[in-house]
């Protein structure tokens, strides 16, 4: 009976450590989760995208279109070109796969990237806020970031 008491302490033991390793994997992915942008209208943004041979430029007098990924998409539907992308939950955020038909990859291994106000973007594109006056550059380039 001695046993069946060690036995039964072991596995409510475990138990309770995997609850908490759930519990703590929990959180750590709560906490590198970008804060949400909060709605607001934006003034005079200004979207600049370097591709292969092209740019394209887009200027929004008035937008709720406050992030870098939503100012590339605004534009593409005003101006009518086609923006791809993929959604990510972990680390949730939206990643730009191609913009006016140039896709990212290949073999120079170029992507889309981002920049607002000159600063390389470090979150995901829906994550990075824009406030009035924003110059935002999308440029088709080598990895920034060391990845």
């Amino acid at each position: 009976m001695g046993t069946r008491m060690n036995e039964r302490s072991q596995a409510i033991l475990f138990c309770a450590i995997v609850i908490a390793a759930i519990a703590g994997l929990y959180g750590a992915t709560q906490l590198m989760e970008p804060a949400s942008v909060q709605s607001g209208v934006v003034r005079f943004v200004h979207l600049r995208i370097d591709g292969p041979g092209w740019t394209i430029r887009y200027t929004s007098m008035a937008t709720i279109n406050n992030t870098a990924f939503s100012i590339l998409v605004e534009a593409g539907q005003k101006l009518d070109f086609a923006v791809a992308y993929v959604p990510y939950d972990l680390p949730k955020g939206m990643f730009v796969t191609e913009i006016n038909g140039t896709s990212n990859g290949g073999s120079g291994g170029l992507s889309w990237q981002f920049w607002v106000n000159g600063a390389y973007g470090t979150v995901a594109s829906d994550h990075a806020a824009l406030s009035d006056n924003d110059v935002v550059l999308w440029a088709f380039t080598a990895s920034q970031d060391g990845g």
